[in-house]
């Protein structure tokens, strides 16, 4: 091997070695991102559960802009067994496990917001995770 084929083997090399460490670094900073505060996140609709529901049920198209935003509603507690809570209409929202809450009893009206994250055609529910209560009364 004459000089020139040593320095451009060399050359590669380090071009690899360069490419393979920003590579690395663009990963590592899409996997290193903070956890979403959804509770600190201002609600992009505010609806009652039963809307959500309706809304959620009619298919992709319209569900669309509801999946992944936060979405606050004014509903009646069924069920609330500290990990989750059930309100009237059809909404399941598991609780923000970060944050600390009251314990809302069956029955109360409150405002409550969370991440919609899909619609149960089983159940025919809507489930949300990250659910904080509001402060604001109605």
């Amino acid at each position: 091997m004459d000089n020139y084929e040593v320095r451009r083997s060399r050359a590669i090399w380090y071009l690899a070695i360069i490419l393979a460490v920003v590579v690395g670094q663009f990963a590592w900073k899409m996997m290193d991102k903070d956890h979403r505060d959804v509770g600190a996140e201002l609600a992009q609709f505010k609806m009652v559960p039963e809307e959500l529901v309706m809304v959620m049920s009619s298919g992709d198209s319209a569900a669309a802009p509801y999946l992944n935003a936060v979405v606050e509603l004014f509903g009646v507690v069924v069920e609330n067994d500290e990990k989750r809570l059930v309100l009237e209409g059809g909404v399941i929202a598991a609780w923000d496990t970060t944050r600390e809450h009251r314990s809302p009893k069956v029955g109360e009206l409150l405002r409550i917001k969370g991440r919609v994250t899909g619609y149960d055609d089983l159940f025919e529910e809507v489930r949300m995770d990250g659910g904080v209560l509001v402060n604001a009364q109605p």
